[in-house]
C-alpha cells in the first residue's frame, strides 16, 4: 500500500472511526485500503494527464508536478477525506 491508502486510513482512524469499524476486520479493512489506494493513484493519474492537454506542449514538463499535486488534491477531496463523523470534528491527524 501506498501514501495514498495510509493516508486514507489514518484519516479514517481519526475521523471515521465507525465507518473503519463497518468494514469488518482489521484484514478486511486492509483490503478496503488497498484497493482504495489503487483507484486513487489511477484517478490522479488520469486526471492529471486530462488536466495537462490543457497546458500547451512546450510548458507542460514545467507543469507536470503542479498538476499532479492539483489534481491529487481533488481525488482525496472525492475518495480520501470523506465527511467527519460527528464528534470527531475537534481531533487533529
Amino acid at each position: 500500500m501506498s501514501r495514498h491508502g495510509r493516508v486514507a486510513r489514518e484519516y479514517w482512524e481519526t475521523y471515521r472511526p465507525q465507518a473503519l469499524e463497518q468494514l469488518g476486520t482489521p484484514e478486511e479493512q486492509n483490503a478496503h485500503f488497498v484497493r482504495l489506494d489503487l483507484r486513487v493513484g489511477e484517478r490522479i493519474g488520469e486526471l492529471a494527464e486530462e488536466m495537462l492537454q490543457e497546458v500547451p506542449v512546450g510548458e507542460r514538463s514545467v507543469f507536470r508536478k503542479a498538476v499532479r499535486m492539483q489534481a491529487q488534491e481533488i481525488v482525496y477531496d472525492q475518495e480520501v477525506f470523506l465527511p467527519k463523523e460527528p464528534g470527531t470534528e475537534h481531533r487533529e491527524m
